[in-house]
């Protein structure tokens, strides 16, 4: 396979000179060897031992090669013992591994090449004195050395794909999980007008828990992600897509426009794709999803491990799973017509345009009660969305994009945050399904019939909007 020119553009050497963490300048030791990559995938590690070796066993071949892998095992001053053990575990387990093809390789320090039959793997230990995470810059800084490093080597030709694969180490990956993305064009050269990808997501499923317990809290788990995704999609919201860290894949000079992965402790997958939206396209793959670990953790405050755990607590106080009641996404909806028509119209009233596309929804199904658009109003002036835009008109006049990109991911939650506070209270899970216009999901049935009715509802969904 011939080497590939160096892609140093201005976005990605720029980032790559001034915003990259350490580990990404030795790179270079790979960039010089005869044959590149055909594709990488990032996965840090925290604590990680039996879970962590079956991820790595199921990273398959690429179509042209062996994949590398760039591991990211990292903890902090405060990690707990059990957290250390597991990272000693591990690491000692990886070095003497006898599937090792040959003696580790020194990139940098403490960064290792290894290589096995199925792929190489660049170890990077994060886990000793002097090198470990500082407090609070937990998960998102261990994916922002890895895909800096990854960054980095396509780059400067050390990687055939532009697509920086991260996952987690708690998955077991498709068969095809590097060629699918091949099949997306990698078009740096469009006209302006034309948006490019700048992610794609790989569809997903959570694997059985340990119990019936964990079984219910992972179900009740996914059907409430697939719930709020279908009902900002049913909102005309430009951010209805899944923001969960093991199933992305970033194009690098995306990835260095918005300046990396957000050193936080969790929701930096959620942030990262925010940023995306703006600068491209964040397109759902399809075909054999990723299964992600059921099992219950404490790693970050959000997740799966953590539904996990509120599943049991919720079972101990006897109380169902509650979420958002399926209005709040028609009003976020009304809002989001609004913001269209006040870019072409910014001299009309926000009132105005708030009555008028109220009015075009009015009542679904006898289910909803209509839009009230002056308490929509003050719903938005107390959350700040209604400054927000009106400042956006002052400052950048009225481009639709700016627009619609001031009200992004995180100001669409908020908005839903402040209906449920204000007017609309949490309901039952099974409530809001069988409320929802946007659902076609028996509220009788399973909770396994149920997430498979979202994920097919989905599924069609994006095919139609493909």
């Amino acid at each position: 396979m011939p080497r590939p020119a160096t892609r140093l553009t201005k976005a990605v050497r720029k980032y790559l000179e001034s915003h990259a963490e350490p580990e990404a300048e030795f790179a270079t030791a790979l960039t010089n060897s005869e044959t590149p990559y055909p594709a990488i995938v990032v996965i840090p590690a925290y604590g990680e031992h039996e879970t962590l070796l079956d991820t790595l066993a199921s990273v398959p071949l690429c179509e042209h090669g062996k994949p590398l892998v760039v591991l990211v095992v990292n903890q902090r001053d405060e990690s707990p013992d059990w957290a250390d053990d597991a990272n000693r575990t591990v690491l000692d387990h990886l070095r003497m591994s006898p599937l090792n093809q040959r003696a580790a390789r020194t990139l940098g320090p403490n960064i290792e090449l290894h290589s096995t039959p199925g792929f190489d793997m660049v170890l990077i230990d994060r886990t000793l004195p002097g090198q470990r995470l500082p407090k609070r810059q937990g998960v998102g800084l261990a994916r922002k050395i890895g895909a800096d490093f990854a960054t980095a080597l396509w780059a400067g030709g050390g990687c055939i794909s532009p697509w920086v694969h991260c996952t987690d180490a708690d998955v077991s990956l498709p068969s095809d999980y590097f060629d699918r993305c091949a099949s997306h064009t990698d078009d740096r050269n469009r006209t302006a007008e034309t948006r490019t990808e700048a992610a794609l997501l790989f569809d997903f499923r959570h694997a059985a828990g340990d119990s019936p317990s964990d079984d219910t809290a992972i179900l009740e788990y996914e059907i409430y992600l697939r719930y709020y995704v279908l009902g900002l999609r049913s909102a005309g919201s430009p951010f209805a897509f899944h923001s969960i860290g093991s199933t992305l894949a970033i194009h690098a000079n995306s990835y260095a426009q918005v300046r990396g992965f957000p050193k936080r402790e969790a929701a930096e997958d959620f942030h990262l794709l925010a940023k995306l939206a703006k600068v491209g396209d964040v397109t759902p793959l399809r075909g054999e999803p990723i299964l992600i670990s059921g099992r219950e953790s404490e790693r970050v405050p959000f997740g799966t491990g953590h539904a996990v755990l509120q599943g049991h607590a919720r079972a101990e106080r006897g109380e169902p799973f509650v979420t958002y009641d399926p209005r709040s996404f028609a009003w976020l909806g009304v809002w989001l017509a609004t913001l269209d028509s006040m870019s072409e119209q910014p001299a009309a009233r926000v009132s105005q345009l708030l009555e008028f596309h109220a009015a075009k929804v009015g009542a679904a199904d006898g289910v909803n009660d209509g839009v009230e658009p002056s308490r929509l109003e003050r719903v938005l002036e107390s959350c700040g969305a209604l400054d927000s835009a009106e400042k956006t008109l002052q400052n950048k006049g009225s481009n639709r994009q700016s627009l619609n990109q001031s009200f992004d991911a995180l100001a669409s939650l908020q908005l839903i945050h402040a209906l449920r506070d204000e007017i609309f209270p949490d309901i039952p899970l099974g409530l809001a399904l069988e409320r929802a216009s946007f659902i076609d999901c028996d509220p009788g049935a399973s909770l396994e019939a149920q997430r498979t009715a979202l994920a097919q509802l989905e599924l069609g969904v994006f095919r139609a909007n493909a």
